[in-house]
């Protein structure tokens, strides 16, 4: 049994006998290729039904292994349930340049200890013993560190450098030519436009430092290598072992999720680390600039359709009149906390500023706004212009003079960064968007008056909406104006094309009788044809996690759509 991206629950869950089970995540089995689908390999993974130890080998994007499912972690119809009560989480020092050999974990492991990971079961322990690991030991202890879980936290950072490996292509994502990387006091990296912002500091890291470029290069090739070997016997389908590198050759600081397990082959404890979650890697600049490239409309992979296997898939749509609005960050009101930073350590002391480079007729704009140290959490509040980056404020923790005097939101800016997200993602198709706003439709009053709850400012309240398909369901996202912190999308859902009357009729149902929006809720889904519900706005705890962070809003979008 297989899932894909597009399937977030596993369809094992949703089934009749597995809908009301709990499962635990307890291994990964390495990289499932498909040579008559190059770009749709998923990792495979064992969950185990936690009563009646039932095994099921199914597939999973790395991108959901990095924060929705985790090993030792519990799940019920696909969301969380609990976590492992026998693992621990601690700071662990290594020294990467004594850690030059990787072996696989059955030269490592007892057969024992691989059935207790496996739960008992020996059905995947081939699989799983095939996989690369590090061993870091003392005179007391040691420490498995397997492959998939540097791979996990090194290499898939985002889809865009998972593609970027899959493709054996890896600095497809910079555009060195216009980069500066060899002043550290000064560092400029121009990103392309598929790549994320977020990865730039370790993009950087990938282009000037050997040990790095290498690890990067071998993983990618060792996966390319696999496939043409797969390809040339004709086999269909097959299992990559992972064999990735640490980033740096140095002593540093690892985050790890660990598990103690009981190993004959040594006298020591044996821990296994199931999750590096931070370092303190040296990221070797003293300031960086990273420009992003705005993507142009005409801009499309041509590669990109068949990544997902998306039954039906037609290329993507947009009308002309699509993103005409400056470039723009969200805006907001930053509070400053000194925590740590989820994404490096190092980043901590680093000088960052993330932007937009944007070309047009042969010149360039750049657009950036400052990053601050820390963790950096944002209330939506409008800036003095939809289109300048710097427009923000920033404040204390502890001024409390202004807490309640944040401004709402603009929301059509925060829909548009959400559904820019979404286009760019390769997990629709039929995407189409007109950023026109439109009047919703109206009722008047006995004086032949508008009723006030279609009025906003003194006019007429505007919504402005997008489509496209995703699994064989049609989908339109409406965004109202709105003056009660009404700050959700609304969701349309179904199997039938969704036609323009549908949404005036949601619309009227909303302001001209008034109905709340879980009655309207309630209305819609007891029918089968057509599925209403809303979507909270992706809330940006940190502007360095922006696009992570609309990733986990795009994903819990789709899940909730599959559930409807």
């Amino acid at each position: 049994m297989t899932t894909s991206l597009k399937n977030l629950t596993l369809d094992f869950m949703q089934s009749e006998k597995g809908k009301h089970s709990n499962y635990k995540l307890n291994a990964i089995l390495g990289i499932k290729y498909n040579h008559e689908n190059k770009y749709s390999h998923n990792f495979l993974v064992q969950f185990q039904n936690i009563k009646t130890n039932f095994v099921e080998t199914v597939e999973v994007a790395p991108e959901l292994l990095r924060y929705k499912f985790k090993i030792g972690n519990i799940y019920k119809e696909g969301k969380f349930v609990n976590k492992d009560t026998n693992q621990f989480e601690k700071y662990l020092e290594i020294d990467t340049s004594k850690m030059k050999e990787q072996v696989p974990l059955y030269k490592v492991l007892s057969k024992d200890s691989i059935k207790s990971i496996l739960g008992e079961s020996e059905f995947n322990a081939f699989k799983f013993g095939s996989n690369y690991c590090y061993v870091h030991e003392n005179e007391e202890e040691r420490y498995v560190i397997p492959s998939y879980v540097i791979a996990l936290y090194y290499y898939f950072r985002s889809s865009s450098m998972k593609e970027a490996l899959y493709k054996s292509n890896p600095f497809n994502l910079c555009d060195r030519k216009n980069s500066n990387l060899t002043d550290k006091s000064n560092t400029i990296l121009v990103l392309e436009s598929n790549a994320s912002k977020l990865d730039g500091p370790f993009i950087y890291r990938f282009l000037t430092n050997e040990i790095s470029q290498k690890g990067f290069i071998d993983f990618s090739r060792s996966i390319s290598s696999f496939k043409n070997k797969m390809d040339m016997a004709h086999k269909v389908t097959n299992i990559i072992p992972i064999t990735a590198l640490f980033s740096t050759r140095e002593t540093f600081n690892i985050k790890i999720r660990y598990l103690e397990i009981k190993d004959t082959l040594s006298n020591k404890k044996t821990y296994l680390v199931n999750e590096i979650q931070n370092d303190d890697s040296t990221l070797d600049f003293e300031k960086l600039t990273v420009l992003k490239k705005k993507r142009k409309d005409s801009e499309i992979d041509a590669d990109s359709e068949d990544k997902l296997n998306i039954k039906g898939r037609k290329p993507k749509k947009r009308k002309t009149n699509v993103i005409t609005r400056t470039p723009s960050l969200i805006y907001g009101t930053h509070t400053i906390k000194e925590l740590e930073n989820n994404q490096n350590l190092s980043l901590l002391n680093k000088d960052i500023t993330y932007g937009l480079l944007e070309e047009k007729g042969g010149n360039i704009s750049i657009t950036t706004g400052e990053e601050k140290k820390g963790e950096v959490s944002v209330s939506f509040s409008k800036g003095t212009s939809s289109g300048d980056e710097t427009a923000q404020q920033t404040k204390l923790e502890n001024d409390d003079e202004n807490k309640n005097n944040i401004s709402k939101p603009p929301i059509f800016d925060i829909f548009l960064e959400s559904i820019e997200f979404i286009e760019n993602s390769n997990l629709v198709s039929e995407f189409l968007y007109d950023d026109i706003p439109k009047n919703i439709p109206v009722s008047y009053t006995k004086n032949n008056e508008i009723i006030s709850s279609c009025m906003i400012n003194n006019r007429i309240k505007q919504y402005v909406s997008c489509s496209f398909e995703y699994n064989d369901t049609s989908i339109v996202l409406l965004e109202v104006e709105s003056d009660n912190n009404d700050f959700a999308t609304w969701v349309m859902s179904s199997e039938k094309t969704i036609l323009e009357e549908d949404i005036v009729k949601i619309l009227e149902l909303r302001y001209s009788e008034q109905k709340l929006l879980e009655t309207i809720k309630d209305e819609y889904n007891i029918l089968s044809n057509l599925k209403f519900n809303t979507h909270r706005h992706a809330q940006i705890n940190d502007e360095n996690e922006h696009e992570e962070v609309l990733e986990r809003w795009l994903l819990r979008l789709l899940h909730k759509v599959s559930k409807s």
